[in-house]
């Protein structure tokens, strides 16, 4: 199995967020150095490129962090992290246009959100379904392995705002790793 990557576009507001911290003392070297590998440092003292993918692993170690010192190891953080993080991704010009495109419920949104997946994960494979009379979907994440919980809260948010964009109504979204390489998201409205 592959390891887990992310898309730097995603990495960033992680990495950017724990050098402010680290720069405001929020973070000490010894929290940094508790948290993440000794060769992770790396990614915190050079710029992160949109464009390059970085290991999921220390993704979910730099939010892991994160949610200790901001949101007291709450899942409810995380997943209002990945909310915030869909709506800074939809006020760029690329994905404001790709998600205007899946402008209705159902499979079409399903669809849009896996595309994105597959643009923001490596490693790992996303499928989607859709019941339209029970107005549920469901998001499939398998072989995910290395997809840390952290990010898949992180991702929860960010599917319960892109379907609630697409949809144009309220959904819930809940999440659960029935398996260790499986992580589902189930999408009704509300």
């Amino acid at each position: 199995m592959a390891s887990g990557t992310i898309k730097g576009v995603a990495f960033q507001s992680v990495a950017e967020d724990v050098i402010r911290l680290r720069g405001s003392g929020v973070i000490s070297e010894a929290d940094l150095r508790a948290a993440i590998k000794s060769d992770e440092i790396k990614y915190l003292d050079e710029a992160v490129v949109t464009g390059l993918w970085y290991p999921l692993g220390t993704y979910g170690r730099l939010l892991d962090l994160l949610c200790r010192k901001q949101g007291g190891d709450r899942p409810e953080y995380l997943i209002e992290r990945g909310a915030r993080a869909a709506e800074r991704m939809m006020n760029q010009g690329a994905y404001r246009d790709f998600l205007a495109a899946a402008s209705r419920w159902g499979e079409r949104a399903g669809q849009a959100v896996v595309q994105l997946a597959k643009a923001l994960y490596g490693g790992t494979r996303w499928s989607a379904s859709y019941s339209g009379e029970e107005h549920k979907a469901e998001i499939v994440v398998d072989d995910a392995g290395d997809f840390p919980d952290s990010a898949r809260y992180a991702a929860q948010g960010f599917v319960q705002v892109l379907f609630a964009r697409i949809e144009g109504a309220e959904v819930e979204v809940s999440s659960h790793r029935p398996r260790t390489d499986r992580i589902v998201y189930s999408i009704r409205r509300s």
